[in-house]
């Protein structure tokens, strides 16, 4: 399995790390993508690449963080993009549920992310609430020809059909767990080549949610589910998830 998403510089991850990390090679992920949210995190994910074998990085502005953006973001951002294990821009988008930043700065930083992937020749990592037609119709017009991934996917089958067609994968974590009927459906409707597999540990811990702290172990029960729903094997949902996984974010190895 490959590990599309995750954040193992969480302060949560500090105590443990090397043994989240082992329990995870043990569960079968053979690679991991530490995402990045904001400047410092995204230094951090290069840092964390940088020093085991099988992880990559991605760097990216958040959208609750584009209101704290310091004058100096979209330049670092710039800089490590050109960091060797850094796979993607990410996780951009739009978060209108919360709106922790305005709408119209996170509309302007979305754009910018974009045509920083665009021009640094990477795919996006890409979060969205409530504003899945919005956030669908500016990749329609202004995503990058690397396209990318739609972390943790929640919009409806519909939407997820259209994502597809302009040629974007769906991150399927935890919450495919949680009994949501449209995202089975979209799930359950999905072209094979169009479904990666994530945690976004240390959160969206997979039902029975017996554990406080999700962690990339985990993923092997985010598998179950997508061959449950599906009718197929575990086995064929790792090979094509980790097939897709490479494909999208071009790694090397995983």
């Amino acid at each position: 399995m490959i590990e599309t998403h995750c954040h193992l510089n969480s302060s949560r991850f500090q105590p443990d790390r090397a043994a989240v990390l082992a329990r995870a090679r043990a569960a079968g992920v053979t690679a991991f993508v530490e995402v990045g949210y904001d400047a410092r995190t995204s230094q951090r994910a290069v840092a964390l690449a940088a020093a085991e074998a099988d992880v990559w990085a991605t760097v990216g502005l958040h959208p609750h963080e584009v209101a704290k953006a310091a004058p100096d973001a979209l330049a670092t951002l710039v800089r490590l993009t050109g960091e060797p294990r850094v796979v993607a821009v990410g996780e951009i988008g739009l978060d209108f549920y919360r709106d922790l930043s305005p709408r119209d700065l996170q509309r302007e930083w979305f754009r910018l992310q974009l045509g920083l992937a665009e021009e640094a020749g990477l795919p996006v990592v890409l979060h969205t609430r409530d504003a899945w037609d919005e956030m669908l119709d500016t990749l329609a017009a202004h995503g990058p020809a690397r396209r990318g991934i739609l972390h943790c996917y929640s919009g409806t089958a519909a939407q997820a059909r259209r994502a597809v067609e302009l040629g974007y994968a769906l991150g399927i974590g935890g919450a495919l767990t949680y009994g949501d009927a449209e995202l089975a459906a979209a799930v359950r409707a999905a072209p094979r080549h169009a479904l990666v597999l994530e945690t976004d540990a240390p959160y969206l811990v997979p039902a029975p949610k017996d554990v406080k702290r999700n962690e990339p172990a985990l993923l092997a029960r985010v598998r179950a589910a997508v061959a449950a729903l599906r009718g197929e094997t575990e086995e064929d949902v790792d090979a094509f998830t980790t097939e897709n996984a490479r494909r999208v974010l071009a790694l090397t190895a995983g």
